[in-house]
């Protein structure tokens, strides 16, 4: 039985309400998973009208995608933050995102992999997944800009690889078969070793 009940109807504000019907969705995703998330359901366990949740999503996909962004903005705060006080060195750098990777893997839990694997199979969402692989990657790149030299063309595919390997790992660790140390250290060596080669 969902432990999620549906929440009585309060005014809040347009940026309050989006927020509530982001953590409803996200809530559904974890106990029943991606599929059975729609706007209608997220609008009746939220406690407000269907016209409501369209107006702030305009579709399913919509919804996807604004978890999916906000879970990409929550990494890049964490990591930047971090990175502009770390020493200008790969293991450093590397260490910081691996960190923050994975941590934010872990707390948005298993929605992550779910999302994931909802906009994998969504034909009109597989953009969207696109899209915020190649924001991870082009986040990887400005990481790592003070260490490699510039104009080097094989970073962009090395970075859309790692951020792959990256979201591989965290797959696995939310769904229970490897430990976040294993994850972190992984990622950690993967961006190493990755990187290091590149630099002259």
């Amino acid at each position: 039985m969902s432990q999620l009940e549906t929440t009585p109807r309060t005014r809040l504000s347009r940026a309050d309400r989006r927020q509530q019907l982001l953590d409803v969705a996200r809530t559904l995703i974890e106990e029943d998973g991606a599929d059975a998330v729609t706007l209608a359901l997220v609008a009746e366990k939220a406690g407000v009208s269907k016209p409501m949740a369209y107006d702030h999503f305009e579709t399913r996909t919509g919804l996807l995608l604004a978890l999916l962004e906000e879970a990409d903005r929550h990494y890049e705060g964490v990591a930047r933050a971090r990175i502009a006080v770390a020493p200008e060195t790969v293991d450093a750098i590397a260490e910081i995102i691996a960190e923050a990777y994975i941590a934010c893997a872990l707390e948005a839990g298993p929605a992550a992999a779910a999302l994931t694997a909802a906009i994998e199979a969504n034909g009109d969402a597989r953009d969207v997944g696109r899209a915020s692989r190649d924001l991870h990657a082009r986040q990887f790149a400005e990481a790592f800009a003070p260490v490699l030299p510039e104009g080097d063309a094989r970073t962009h595919l090395i970075f859309i690889g790692l951020v792959a390997a990256a979201n591989t790992l965290c797959a696995e660790l939310t769904a229970g078969r490897i430990t976040e140390r294993a994850a972190t250290e992984t990622l950690t060596h993967l961006l190493t070793t990755s990187i290091a080669p590149l630099i002259p």
